[in-house]
């Protein structure tokens, strides 16, 4: 479990320059019942990872990091498509700025259902909320 955590961990430190989880965090969530993992691999190295949350028969994507060497070479459409096989509702939250992840999320069938003002930090920004209905 922790050679998997420290895996994540080095995801989110080259996505975000210091990782927003610590690594008792991520051991934490990957330990949870309700909490599922997708995985893609690439020379042999994580290349990125899509964590979701089922709350109640509703999933909420927690994170989607795809190391900077690898972004723009399909990682990110593969985690969605992995995650396009459930038929819950799905529901995520990504940053105002970040217009090619709400692209690929549009891509998906996310739609945007409202924002959340100065939900993140460094910088402060507005969380913009998405939702893909159930199938």
């Amino acid at each position: 479990m922790r050679d998997r955590a420290s895996e994540i961990f080095e995801v989110l430190t080259d996505v975000y320059g210091t990782s927003p989880w610590n690594l008792e965090q991520i051991i934490t969530d990957l330990e949870q019942e309700n909490t599922d993992y997708f995985f893609e691999y690439m020379n042999g190295q994580l290349g990125g990872f899509l964590s979701i949350q089922n709350l109640v028969g509703e999933l909420e994507i927690t994170n989607i990091a795809v190391r900077k060497e690898y972004q723009g070479q399909g990682v990110a459409k593969r985690l969605m498509e992995q995650l396009d096989e459930r038929s819950e509702t799905v529901f995520l939250e990504v940053r105002e700025s970040n217009l090619p992840a709400q692209a690929l999320y549009q891509k998906y069938h996310f739609e945007m259902i409202g924002r959340r003002k100065e939900y993140y930090h460094n910088p402060i920004e507005d969380a913009i909320l998405m939702r893909r209905e159930r199938k």
